[in-house]
This record gives structure tokens, C-alpha cells and sequence, in this order.
């Protein structure tokens, strides 16, 4: 059951009936609506009951115990990052969905607790609906236990305001998805299949549509995923905000994944020192933090050099201080996104002799006519004059607030609009594979 399928809404539907009709009971009814939802979808219930058992108890065992908290931490920690390991990266075994994000949300919830920061839950079912909240559970965001928990104590209100907001995160992140990354993989898929076929130009225009398929294809997930949250009541920050008007690679990962890149600066990278051991350990730390992003994502290798790449631009970044004036400001966009771009290759490609192939296309361009460049230097050009309208304008939140008759006029086009434009096929979302 797909968030970008029919069944799904109309599970949803279902839901809200049954939160609204019986209020008494919304923990308990979310809780049997998240298992409905993990059944129909076919997960692997094992996995996710391990990560359940060995944190819920972990955390209370950490609190009750605070002379042995470190060992009882790391034997949690070691516990779930070896189920992870085992059932991710070991060949011929079966990748559960989601595992990735309800083990990392599981993990932050006992160092949490560990820290002090949190007090472990004294109940059981409220913990479960936190590991399997079905909203974010295939493809996240990574949300926190103190933000999910702060929320789910008192009623949950499903207000017109929630539902507005949340149906029109829904829609934009279906158009997202439904209208452009799967239109997009309409031509970038052949072109990867067998990239050797292919010359320069259309490796390029291949990478650059695979990034921008990329992003709407996960942004799209997730702003789904957090409108979802919202029509039954939870807030959730923002997991995307607008990553390819980025002026650095800092400033990327400040804009991607933010709740990917924000748990691991808090759980890995500041607990191994951060910046404060020193430049050479600053390096140290960052990269290390990067590879564990690209593990994160897959066991290939192309995954590991994908994170190393982005380790070795994070400390580049760092190492080189660059004056802060408004020309060297649009260079740095323009020179990031190429980055970038490149590195989305690594990211797409995993056999070893495509990539040394798609690689050379994409460093040395050829076949490109006048008319490419114009077109091209042209939406760079747009691009860059309205970055700071685009990049620092919460658009969504302003479509979400029209008065009502101007929203339903936005709805209808956008229903519309995800009707008409749509491939037939549906598809599976990118990072449902991570």
C-alpha cells in the first residue's frame, strides 16, 4: 500500500473516521491502524519487533540503572545496528522496508534517554505507534521520540487548519512525485540501463534529470508523509528546504534529508568530537560521519565512495574560507550544484565499468549545440535572480493557508493536474529501498 496509491487514501479515510468517531481510544486505534498498514504492505514483522524489545527495555534498563548506562548502552547500540546489519547488508536476505529509519528512530530515542534529554515511556503501546508510525515509517523522515511523544499526550485534533495544511503538503507531494519524477524516469531509466549506448550530452542531461527526479521523488515522499502526520494532528519540521539553491556543501546538508543530516551530527558526529578536538580530527570525524551516511543507504560500494565523496567536499569546504561577497556567493551555488551533480552519478551508478564511463562523459562535455547553451545559461540565469524568493519562501504553507474558496480552486487543479499528467504505471519510491 503506497502513499501514492488509491488504497492508501481511502485507508486514511477510514482512519480519520475512527479517530473522530472514537475518542477515547485515538493511541490505540493509530496503533492498530500503523499494524493494518505494516500488514497490508508486507514488512517484516521480526526485525521490527527486535528493534522494539531491545530499545523500549533498553531505555528503561539505562534509566533504572545509571552506574551501568554506558555498557547498557553500547549492548543496545550493538544490538540494533547488528539486526540492521544482518537483514540490510548480508547477501540473499530480504530487505525489510523501513528498517533503516525505525531502527535510527529507535536508537535516538535510548541515547536520548541516555543523555538525560529524555525519560523513558512508561507505556508500551505508545512506544510501538512510535517505532511504526505508518506515515514515515517506509521512507521517514527520521522524527524525533520527544517531538512524537510531546504530541501524542494530549488528544489529537483533527482540526481543518491540520487538514488543509496536511492535504496540501499531500498534493504538492504527489504532483511532486506522480507528475514530475516519474515523468522524469521515463527518460532516465533507459539511458541507465545501459549508459555505454549513450554519448556525453545525454549522460549529462541523464544526471541532471536524475538529480531533479531524485529530489521530487524523496521530497515528494516526505512532504507526503508529514501531511499525512498533520491531517491526524502531529507537526513535524520540514525534511527538504529547497537543497539545489545551496551555496556550499554545508549548506546542502543543512537543506537534504535534514532529518538524516541532523541525526547524524547529533548521535555520531558531536559524540566523536565534532569540531572541537582540533582541524585534523574535525576531518577525521567528518568523514567518518559521511561514510555511515553512505553505508546508511546501501551495502554497494558505490554507496560507501558516494558518502567518502561527500566527506572529502565538507572538509574542502571547510578548509578553504572564501570571502563572503555577492559574486563569489552565485559562483559557490553554481559550483556546488555541480558537485552535486556528479556526485548523483556515483550515487545512480553502481557497476564499476558504467560508471568510469559516465564519469568521463560527464567531466569532458561534447555534442552540446548553441541552442543547449542559450536554453540552459538562460534557466541558470532565472534561477539565480529569484534564489532568495525561491529558497527562503515557505510556499507550501502559504497554499495551505488560502482562504477556502481559493484553496479548493488549488486542490481542483491540483487533482487534476496529478490525474492528467501522470504516468499510468505506479511506481515504488526511490528511498523505500534504503
Amino acid at each position: 500500500m503506497l502513499p501514492n496509491s488509491i488504497e492508501f487514501y481511502l485507508f486514511l479515510s477510514m482512519l480519520l473516521v475512527a479517530l473522530a468517531v472514537i475518542k477515547n481510544y485515538q493511541t490505540l486505534i493509530l496503533l492498530m491502524g500503523s499494524a493494518a498498514f505494516i500488514v497490508t504492505s508486507q514488512f517484516a514483522i521480526l526485525p521490527q519487533m527486535l528493534v522494539i524489545l531491545i530499545t523500549y527495555y533498553g531505555g528503561y534498563f539505562v534509566k533504572k540503572f545509571p552506574e551501568k548506562k554506558r555498557i547498557l548502552l553500547a549492548l543496545i547500540v550493538f544490538g540494533v545496528l547488528t539486526q540492521l546489519a544482518l537483514f540490510k547488508y548480508l547477501p540473499g536476505m530480504l530487505l525489510p522496508l523501513g528498517i533503516s529509519y525505525y531502527s535510527f528512530m529507535a536508537l535516538g530515542y535510548v541515547i536520548d534517554v541516555y543523555r538525560g534529554k529524555l525519560q523513558p515511556t512508561t507505556s508500551l503501546i505508545e512506544y510501538v505507534l512510535f517505532v511504526s508510525f505508518f506515515p514515515v515509517i517506509t521512507s521517514g523522515p527520521i522524527i524525533r521520540a520527544r517531538d512524537f511523544f510531546a504530541q501524542i499526550k494530549d488528544p489529537l485534533k483533527i482540526t481543518s487548519e491540520n487538514f488543509q495544511q496536511g492535504l496540501t503538503l499531500i498534493t504538492i507531494g504527489l504532483i511532486m512525485k506522480l507528475v514530475i519524477a516519474d515523468n522524469l524516469a521515463l527518460y532516465v531509466d533507459p539511458i541507465f540501463a545501459n549508459p555505454m549506448n549513450f554519448q556525453s550530452r545525454k549522460i549529462i542531461l541523464a544526471t541532471l534529470a536524475f538529480g531533479v527526479q531524485l529530489y521530487f521523488d524523496f521530497g515528494g515522499y516526505s512532504n507526503i508523509a508529514l501531511g499525512t502526520a498533520r491531517v491526524l494532528g502531529f507537526k513535524f519540521p520540514m525534511n527538504f528546504n529547497n537543497p539545489y539553491f545551496a551555496m556550499n556543501p554545508q549548506d546542502f546538508w543543512h537543506r537534504w534529508n535534514i532529518s538524516l543530516s541532523c541525526w547524524l551530527r547529533d548521535y555520531l558526529y558531536i559524540p566523536l568530537g565534532g569540531n572541537r578536538k582540533g582541524e585534523g580530527r574535525t576531518y577525521i570525524n567528518l568523514m567518518i560521519t559521511m561514510l555511515a551516511c553512505g553505508l546508511w543507504h546501501g551495502a554497494t560500494w558505490n554507496f560507501l565512495l558516494w558518502g567518502g565523496y561527500h566527506g572529502v567536499l565538507l572538509s574542502l569546504h571547510r578548509l578553504i574560507r572564501l570571502p563572503d561577497n555577492r559574486i563569489l556567493s552565485l559562483a559557490g551555488i553554481l559550483v556546488t550544484q555541480y558537485l552535486i551533480f556528479f556526485g548523483w552519478l556515483v550515487f545512480k551508478v553502481s557497476n564499476i565499468n558504467n560508471l568510469e564511463y559516465c564519469l568521463s562523459k560527464f567531466l569532458i562535455p561534447t555534442g552540446f549545440t548553441y541552442v543547449d547553451l542559450a536554453v540552459g545559461s538562460t534557466i541558470i540565469a532565472v534561477l539565480l535572480l529569484l534564489r532568495t524568493k525561491i529558497a527562503n519562501n515557505n510556499w507550501m504553507s502559504h497554499i495551505g493557508s488560502f482562504r477556502p474558496i481559493y484553496w479548493f480552486l488549488y486542490l481542483l487543479i491540483a487533482i487534476n493536474l496529478i490525474y492528467w499528467a501522470s504516468p499510468v504505471k505506479v511506481t515504488k519510491f526511490i528511498y523505500s529501498g534504503f
